[in-house]
């Protein structure tokens, strides 16, 4: 460790001596410098690190954003395609009716086939 030529005097509220004295180190000038080493070069480090996890949370927010937008567009689609079957099952039914008349009404008239095949 390098020489300590630097003798100070200083006053300092008891919350910053709590604060001190929860530091590694054995004595308080080693706390004191452990806390001043943290915060002058490990503390632009970690805010650098927080910075990259914001920019994370901020671009998986925005995918979450597009997935949500899409799972509507899915639901959307979803209930189109139910409405479009229901539909279907109406025309399919009316269809048959048709075909039960058209059916009737070929019997009740005694079309001949060859005419049938032209209708």
């Amino acid at each position: 460790m390098a020489k300590k030529n630097n003798i100070r005097s200083i006053r300092f509220s008891d919350e910053l001596a709590d604060l001190i004295d929860r530091q590694n180190g054995r004595t308080f000038t080693e706390k004191l410098e452990n806390l001043v080493t943290l915060c002058v070069w490990e503390l632009p480090q970690r805010e650098e690190q927080l910075k990259n996890i914001q920019a994370q949370i901020d671009q998986e927010r925005k995918r979450l954003i597009n997935l949500q937008r899409e799972t509507q567009l899915l639901k959307a689609l979803e209930a189109d395609i139910k409405n479009i079957q229901h539909c279907f099952e109406i025309v399919k039914k009316r269809a048959k009716l048709f075909a039960g008349a058209a059916e009737k009404d070929e019997l009740k008239y005694k079309i001949p086939s060859d005419v049938r095949s032209q209708v």
